[in-house]
């Protein structure tokens, strides 16, 4: 049997390497939209109690612990509770930005001073799951940057 010819051998290991580079880390990221928004239903869920806020706050990224600590944590969610008033809120749709293992939820609802708009970032992706990075609550829509899609189904928390 022959061996290959040098050039052909070296072209091979190269298209091999290359191959190899690429599947590595092609910049592609999965999202699962159905596991973050169960999350953030969970999320949203947890705020009812105090245990729960707890959980709230041990689910979130190491990086949202630095900058907001559980007694700051627990302040936000009260001022949320006062703001919605045991509003139902919806989650609307979701954003991605590419290669980034950022998802961003969108969220309102319909209390008695007019609409309230969330917007939670979870930082992960399908294989690594998703874990509070920034919680935002406003009285006028967010802004979106990233690729943007409704949920097909409604989705809605019961009185938060």
């Amino acid at each position: 049997m022959k061996s290959m010819p040098r050039q052909n051998r070296n072209q091979l290991v190269l298209l091999l390497l290359m191959l190899a580079l690429a599947g590595c880390d092609s910049g592609v990221i999965t999202h699962d939209e159905v596991r973050a928004s169960e999350l953030v239903v969970d999320f949203f869920s947890s705020l009812k109690s105090a245990e729960g806020i707890n959980m709230a706050y041990e689910w979130s990224d190491d990086r949202y612990k630095k900058k907001v600590k559980l007694a700051d944590f627990v302040q936000i969610v009260a001022s949320l509770r006062a703001k919605n008033a045991r509003a139902e809120i919806r989650l609307t749709g979701y954003e991605t930005f590419g290669a980034q293992e950022i998802f961003v939820v969108y969220a309102a609802s319909e209390t008695l001073e007019g609409e309230l708009y969330f917007k939670i970032s979870l930082t992960g992706t399908k294989n690594k799951d998703y874990y509070l990075l920034h919680f935002d609550v406003a009285d006028a829509e967010f802004a979106k940057n990233g690729i943007y899609v409704d949920f097909d189904r409604s989705i809605t928390i019961k009185g938060v």
